[in-house]
């Protein structure tokens, strides 16, 4: 039987104990109908899964996107717009964040997209100090999953 609050804790791992198990019980054979697609049946359960961690890494990108924008043009217009997209996006992520995502999230790999999307929007007008950024993401990932992100404190890490 399984865990009834895994479903809502960790839906990532909460799908992959689903589709196993149902896996599994395809492999028996016992008591199903020819008809139940247990394959395709389990793939979409773990695609449940998959998607949530998705968009927890969409967030993640998008934060660290507007983090770069904050450090590159600190007196833009746009900055306090960006500030509060990144509180949003946070909120977001965190009600989608699951404890099972975080030895699969590469926070490197989502800061080099994010980077690699600055210097191509730019394209030229910043590139220098976009240059200075490191090819490492500087945040870990306690950093940004906090229970309340402090834009200041990670931007001032940029700096």
């Amino acid at each position: 039987m399984s865990d009834p609050t895994l479903y809502d804790d960790d839906i990532l791992l909460w799908s992959e104990q689903q589709a196993a198990a149902i896996r599994k019980l395809g492999k028996t054979g016992r008591d199903l109908p020819n008809e139940l697609d247990v394959e395709n049946v389990a793939e979409e359960i773990e695609s449940v899964g998959r998607s949530e961690l998705a968009a927890v890494e969409s967030y993640l990108r998008l934060i660290l996107l507007h983090l770069m924008k904050l450090a590159v043009e600190p007196g833009s217009q746009y900055a306090p717009h960006w500030r509060g997209e990144i509180v949003g996006f946070h909120a977001n992520m965190m009600g989608r964040y699951a404890p099972s995502m975080r030895q699969r999230l590469e926070l490197d790999r989502l800061w080099r997209s994010a980077r690699q999307q600055l210097l191509l929007a730019y394209n030229g007008t910043q590139q220098s100090l976009l240059a200075e950024l490191s090819e490492q993401c500087p945040f870990s990932l306690d950093d940004l999953i906090a229970e309340h992100v402090d834009v200041l404190a990670l931007l001032k890490r940029l700096q």
